[in-house]
């Protein structure tokens, strides 16, 4: 499959031919300088990630309905649910347990935010499939399926169909999180749950129909659900033939969600079921056609660990399952709130090379990927920028460039003069609630603007002013997700080395800042690469003066966790972004 992604880099070639002279000037013109990134830039050596289901117990006997005993995304019909996960080729992958290939999905299903499986909507045997785009289209396949075969080297393989595309809406980006239990009204259908960024939670009741209206009127059913930072359908942990859920704070505490079956209030009071929960970066469910349903939790390292449900509601201990690989996976159905932007980093050396990494996902980064020595050599800091989600249809950043003439460039596309009237832009991800990724630009008058992106990265609709003050601050950064209420939010540092959250709100302008505190001044180069530790919200990446790089991690509630070292030898760099 050719990503977006990969034909951006085999397009690096004109940007290779013009980095240097867009920033020097017109002396550097016939010096025919090297450019950022190498014309064909290779995904990073990435074994395919493996794991293993510990033997079951035995079945758990349902008091009620048995529509949930059977496995919402069983696509190879083997008794147990399948795991999707993307890879950094953005190429999807099914994880089918039992065999020890992870065949391809062909349509890999096109530029999306998050995969949903509700499980088998309209009863035809096969699972369904719903796919939450970039800017908030959220479209149903049904009747997804695998079949046995060989691969390549003889080995146990499946063909996977990715099933067929037969409803859309647009809309879906009110809400931060949509999830599927499985049936919580009890009338033997698959619901949809959605939770808006402040917090309110509605039920989307299920038709039982896979075209026309899959769901019914949304229910709001709840309030205060902001306090969680993981929401995972869980199947029937109780045994009662009804759909429950588990959901876990920023600080680590579970929670259970017994499913009543009343669509009015379809969960009942909750139970805290276990704590320390924080060492995961994501939750996910696995049932079976036996009443079992697990947790699953990933590490920063790429492991799995799996917590069988005991049939009442409660969690066993845990079971290592072997896992190895997964730390720079999206995996399908988590329960964290959706990433899409960069989680990358660019660096320009003192003498003027450029240099790019890629996180892995578990908080550090692949070796780094360099452009020719010194095509970057007296670039100026504001000059740069590594913009989050400016196309819609890649999950990666766009480099902008501002020329010795005031134009911009946001990869090898000119956008027009008038931009050297700004000394500093900050493509922080989407701002306005539609999708694309914006960009902010502040003003040599101390105004900073809001320019709204098209989705394309080829251009921007009318500005938005939002107002006067902010040469105040010496640094404005941002990319993604700072507070987990699933917004973009901006940074920014004052003189007096304080740092500052603006909470994004997906309507131009911010909410009422934060402020985080003191000594930021302490570090030299200060960037916010993305997502690099997996959990969906944006990462702080600063340079002390001794060259060591420190990661500061969001906890999901305004604030960051303890920071962590990465190593020496940053200083190195004259600009990070």
């Amino acid at each position: 499959m050719r990503t977006k992604r990969a034909s951006r880099l085999a397009a690096c070639t004109a940007i290779v031919l013009s980095a240097g002279m867009l920033l020097a000037g017109p002396a550097s013109a016939d010096t025919s300088p090297g450019g950022p990134r190498p014309a064909a830039q290779p995904a990073p050596p990435t074994p395919a990630p493996s794991a293993k289901l510990p033997k079951r117990k035995a079945p758990y006997a349902a008091t009620g309905s048995t529509a949930t005993t059977k496995p919402r995304f069983d696509l190879d019909k083997d008794g147990i649910s399948d795991l999707f996960y993307r890879s950094l080729k953005d190429q999807v992958f099914l994880e089918p347990w039992k065999i020890d290939t992870n065949p391809a999905v062909p349509n890999s299903f096109g530029a999306f935010k998050d995969l949903v499986e509700p499980g088998d909507i309209d009863g035809d045997g096969n699972p369904e499939l719903l796919v939450v785009s970039p800017t908030g289209t959220l479209s149903l396949f049904s009747g997804l399926s695998a079949s046995p075969t060989k691969d390549a080297d003889g080995k146990d393989s499946l063909n996977v169909f990715g099933g067929s595309l037969t409803w859309s809406s647009n809309g879906w980006n009110a809400y931060n999180k949509l999830f599927s239990p499985g049936d919580v009204t009890g009338d033997g259908k698959s619901d949809l749950l959605a939770r808006t960024p402040s917090g309110d939670l509605y039920l989307y009741p299920g038709t039982g129909v896979v075209s026309g209206s899959p769901f019914g009127d949304r229910i709001k059913v709840g309030s205060g659900w902001g306090i969680y930072d993981q929401l995972v359908g869980a199947a029937d942990m109780n045994s009662d033939g009804i759909a429950d859920i588990v959901a876990r704070t920023p600080s680590g505490d579970l929670y259970f969600y017994a499913g009543s079956g009343n669509a009015a209030a379809p969960l009942k009071d909750r139970v805290r079921i276990g704590t320390g929960w924080g060492v995961y970066n994501q939750l996910f469910n696995v049932d079976d056609n036996q009443g079992h349903s697990e947790i699953v939790g990933r590490d920063a390292s790429g492991a799995f660990w799996i917590y069988e449900s005991d049939g009442k509601g409660g969690l066993g201990n845990r079971a290592d399952m072997n896992a190895h690989g997964w730390f720079s996976s999206n995996l399908a159905n988590t329960g964290g709130n959706p990433a899409y932007g960069k989680s990358e980093l660019i660096g320009i050396t003192t003498s003027g090379t450029f240099t790019y990494y890629r996180g892995k996902g578990n908080g550090t980064f692949f070796d780094p990927y360099t452009g020719t020595p010194g095509a970057w050599a007296g670039a100026p800091e504001n000059a740069l920028s590594f913009a989050s989600s400016l196309d819609s249809s890649s999950r990666w950043g766009s480099l902008l460039q501002v020329s010795y003439d005031g134009h911009l460039f946001v990869e090898n596309a000119d956008l027009g003069a008038g931009w050297d009237a700004f000394n500093g832009l900050a493509g922080v991800g989407d701002l306005t609630g539609e999708g694309n990724g914006d960009l902010l630009a502040r003003g040599n008058n101390g105004h900073l603007y809001l320019y709204p992106g098209n989705g394309h990265g080829t251009g921007f609709y009318n500005r938005v002013d939002l107002g006067a003050g902010w040469n105040g601050f010496n640094k404005l950064v941002g990319a993604g997700d700072i507070n987990g209420d699933g917004i973009a939010d901006l940074l920014a540092r004052d003189g007096n080395g304080h740092l500052f959250m603006y909470p994004g709100k997906s309507t131009p302008g911010f909410g009422n800042r934060i402020d985080l505190g003191g000594g930021w001044n302490g570090y030299s180069k200060l960037a916010v690469p993305g997502d690099i530790t997996g959990d969906g919200r944006a990462d702080v990446i600063g340079v002390d003066g001794s060259g060591t790089a420190w990661r500061y991690d969001a906890n999901g509630t305004g604030t960051f966790k303890e920071r962590v070292s990465l190593g020496g030898g940053w200083n190195t760099f004259n600009g990070l972004y």
